[in-house]
């Protein structure tokens, strides 16, 4: 197969007579813009659609809620729908912030300099190199935690990553709350309530109290945290979850302090 670079390109363009393309680089290069023109007719159409739904918001929704789709993606890696609603919620915040491709393009070719530049770890028993934080940005789950402290857990330290206040002290508070706790489902939540045995409670039997964050889980099975307002769901980001909610749980209470 015939290639074609963006030197040759380039100098195509400043003086066509002298450097022609020969019809094999044509054919590439009408490739390469008719697979340009389907995904910009994509982007348009979801771009239409993403305005008509979700209004005039700003990019931090999509962005927020690209958390969200990340780690269903890792989950479930060989699923390209879960790749596409990334790669939509991406163009969608780069759109409302009204970034550009070719910004874009330079942000990356400065970043990717940098990070050629950078000392990275090194890969253990023959792994390949893993993209890893600095030390301490990434929650570990202490050993030992119930399932529903363990998922608050995740929670709580993937939404404090994604908004980029980690490191502060009040998230560290919640985080090391959490990691001291060895409660059980029926230890969480009140014995009155309506729950299924692990700990859940559906949504056509009970609402939880207005504007109080809970745990929810999605119809297909995600979970995260989210407050009820009395006529939706509100997760913290512009845009609403495509899946209805049909379970919640409080989140952990706080451990008890020994008064002396």
């Amino acid at each position: 197969m015939t290639t074609i670079t963006k030197e040759r390109i380039e100098l195509f363009i400043k003086n066509p007579l002298e450097n022609g393309l020969t019809r094999g680089e044509q054919m590439e290069l009408a490739r390469i813009a008719l697979a340009s023109l389907e995904r910009e007719l994509i982007r348009h159409e979801h771009a239409k659609w993403s305005d008509s739904t979700f209004g005039c918001v700003g990019p931090i929704g999509p962005l927020k809620h690209l958390s969200k789709e990340a780690l269903e993606a890792a989950a479930e890696p060989d699923d390209l729908s879960e790749w596409a609603d990334m790669h939509f919620l991406l163009w969608d915040a780069q759109r409302r912030a009204g970034i550009s491709d070719a910004e874009i393009t330079a942000a990356m070719e400065d970043k990717l300099k940098i990070n050629m530049e950078r000392q990275w770890p090194e890969p253990k028993d023959g792994e390949p190199r893993l993209h890893i934080k600095e030390p301490g940005n990434s929650p570990v789950i202490p050993d030992g935690l119930s399932t529903v402290c363990a998922e608050a857990y995740q929670v709580v330290g993937v939404m404090a990553d994604a908004l980029g206040v980690f490191g502060d002290a009040a998230v560290q508070k919640v985080l090391d709350n959490l990691s001291q706790q060895k409660l059980v489902h029926r230890d969480v939540l009140p014995f009155s309530l309506p729950v299924t045995p692990d700990g859940w409670i559906s949504c056509s039997e009970l609402m939880p109290d207005k504007l109080i964050p809970v745990m929810v889980m999605y119809e297909d099975g995600e979970m995260w945290s989210a407050m009820w307002n009395g006529n939706r769901w509100d997760d913290g980001t512009e845009y609403p979850d495509p899946h209805s909610v049909t379970h919640w749980r409080e989140m952990p209470a706080a451990p008890q302090q020994e008064v002396k």
